[in-house]
Parts: structure tokens; sequence; C-alpha cells
């Protein structure tokens, strides 16, 4: 809270503040409507106070998917327990702390994750079609990604189970992808735009180890088991869940590689499918049930504890408050210094015009 990390910086807040809500039709490279309408609300706050406002809007970005994914999980197992963990699953994932949480730039992350489980659910795509699609209108104009939401869709229709709503749905995912694509090009579509990490280094430790395989391992597994298992509305969300979050493992290391912010999601899915497992098999057995779920639980907790506080990407910014106080001192004596404001040991810092610090 109150650092900001190097990407993307102070650029989306500044484009915010310059061009209003045009700046919501800036590509980088893809539409990113989320986080640029979170930098755009940002920009209204005074400038010291920005990257402190910025953090709790992202914070709240994170509870609210939560918060969709426990609703979601709740009406599917009619376990509100479960729906409580499923939601913690996403708030709590220790591979969040390295450079995603409070990070304006990954809030696409927990929305896909978000977006997924509901449409995993036929249940609550027909019980509220509107929050859906809208929910898939801001997720598709921030994650390209967003396209491998139709799978789970298409798994319903295999089943003649696609109504309506759900082919609506489809459609405006279809669509908004297409407009992704046009914007960015089919190569940047299908192999990424950025610099990638695609091999295991020398000395890549358990936090990278465990984010590249866990994901897909669990998934698999998952579904191995459930195609084993006897089907009902219950299995076939979960296995949904499974698939969709190996598919999306694999097309973020496509896109990017090995990189902290492309395990948050496949990885919440995974487990939330685990545990959704071990609800159905242990459900005429409560002990049993109890113990699978506190076991889980307490394999969970240790990289959460171990990894959850914020690594050196979110930690090592200066405070941003003492930055632009000792900015605004340095533009009294010259109101037409361009000043590079440091917001993090990677980066050389965000040049900002005197005359827009003191106008802030």
């Amino acid at each position: 809270m109150g650092r900001l990390p190097a990407d993307p910086g102070y650029d989306y807040i500044l484009e915010g503040s310059e061009r209003g809500l045009h700046a919501l039709l800036f590509g980088d490279p893809y539409f990113h409507l989320a986080a640029r309408f979170l930098a755009f609300v940002t920009s209204w706050f005074p400038l010291a106070q920005q990257v402190l406002a910025l953090s709790v809007l992202v914070h709240f970005v994170w509870a609210g998917c939560a918060v969709v994914i426990a609703a979601v999980v709740s009406l599917e197992s009619r376990s509100r327990l479960l729906g409580y963990l499923s939601g913690l699953l996403l708030v709590s994932a220790p591979h969040a702390s390295e450079s995603a949480l409070g990070n304006v730039g990954n809030v696409k992350w927990p929305l896909i994750a978000a977006l997924l489980v509901v449409c995993c659910s036929p249940s609550t795509v027909a019980r509220r079609p509107t929050s859906s699609v809208v929910l898939a209108v801001i997720t598709g104009f921030t994650q390209p990604l967003t396209i491998i939401c139709c799978i789970p869709l298409l798994l319903d229709a295999l089943r003649r189970r696609l109504m309506r709503k759900h082919l609506k749905l489809a459609v405006v995912l279809i669509g908004i992808f297409l407009v992704q694509v046009a914007k960015v090009g089919i190569g940047d579509v299908m192999v990424g735009h950025s610099v990638k990490v695609t091999a295991p280094w020398p000395g890549m430790g358990l936090f990278w180890w465990s984010g590249f395989i866990a994901p897909i391992t669990v998934s698999l597994s998952c579904v191995f088991v459930l195609l084993s298992c006897k089907r009902n509305e219950l299995s076939m969300f979960a296995l949904k869940l499974s698939a969709s979050a190996g598919l999306l493992s694999l097309a973020s290391y496509q896109m990017g590689g090995i990189a902290d912010r492309f395990f948050i999601a496949p990885m919440t899915l995974a487990l939330i499918a685990m545990f959704l497992i071990q609800h159905q098999i242990f459900a005429n057995k409560p002990w049993l049930h109890r113990v699978s779920w506190l076991t889980s639980l307490l394999v969970l907790l240790v990289p959460s504890v171990k990894w959850f506080s914020s690594g050196p990407y979110l930690t090592d910014p200066p405070i941003w408050k003492s930055e632009i106080s000792k900015a605004f001192q340095v533009c009294e004596r010259d109101s037409s210094a361009v000043l590079a404001v440091s917001s993090s040991i990677y980066s050389g810092g965000d040049e900002l015009d005197c005359s827009y610090i003191l106008s802030e």
C-alpha cells in the first residue's frame, strides 16, 4: 500500500488525468479497460494520495471477484462453507504476493478467474444473465484470454444444456475477442508481445516450480478423477473448472512464459475443483469430509504463510507520498523542471513536469 509497482508505473494514471475517458481506448497493446478505468478514477484524487487510492481500488476488485466466486460455488455445491473457502483461495493465493496484489496492471487475473467460475455454472448464467454479460464485457476488454471462457459453454452445448442466455454470453465473448485481435494483430494474440522466459533457470526455487507445475498437475489430476466418477451437475461443474484451469495455464505460458502473475487464476480454479471433488466423494462421510478439507487447508497454508509477504517488486519502491513531497519542494524552486519520480528499483522513475505536480 502506498507504493507504485514499475509496471505499468504512473503511466495509466497520467493518461487518465490528461486524456480523461479517452484513455480507456488506449492499447497496451490490447484494451485494458478495468485497469485504465481504475487509474482514471484514481486521477481524481490529490497527487500525493493517488497511489494509496489505487491500491485500495485494486484490492476492492480482488475482494469483489472473490465474492463472485464464493457465491457461484455456494450455489453449485449448496455449501456456503465451500463457497467461502473458494473465494478465500483467490485472495490468499501465495503466488499473488510477488507482483499482483495492489498492482493495477494485474487486475485481469482475478477478473478472468471469476468469469470462468461463472461460465462453468449454467445456473448462475441462467439466473444472472445481465450480470454475467457485464462481467464478460469488463473482463473481455481487459484480458484477451477471456476467449477460454467459451470452453465451458461449449461443453454445456455438447450436453445440450446451452440455453439462449448462454448463447448470448458466448456471442459476447467471441465478439470481444475479435475486437482484441483486431487491436493487437493475430501474431501477438498467438505468441504474446513481451519478452518472456520459457525454460526453467538454474536455481529456480520452490515458489516458481510450484507455480509453474502445480496448476496443470492439479487440473489434470482432477480431470482424470472426475472422468472416472459418476456424472452429475456438481461433478460437471468441477470438470469444467479443471479443464478451464489447464487450458488457461497452457495459454498463459504460451503468451508470457514463466511468470508469477500467470500462476494465480489457474491455480485458484484447479484448487476449487479439488475441493469440489472432496465435497462429492465424502458427501456421506461428514468426518472424512472435514478431515480432507482440514488437511488440504493445512497443506495450502504452508506456501501462503511462507510467501504471502509481498515480494520486492511491490515492496522495494519508495513511498509515493514522500516522493511527491520531495518533488513538490523541488518544483517550488524551479517550476520548469522535469522530475523522475521514483516508483521502483527496476525503473528510473516516472517523468513528471513540475507544472503537472504543482497543478495537482
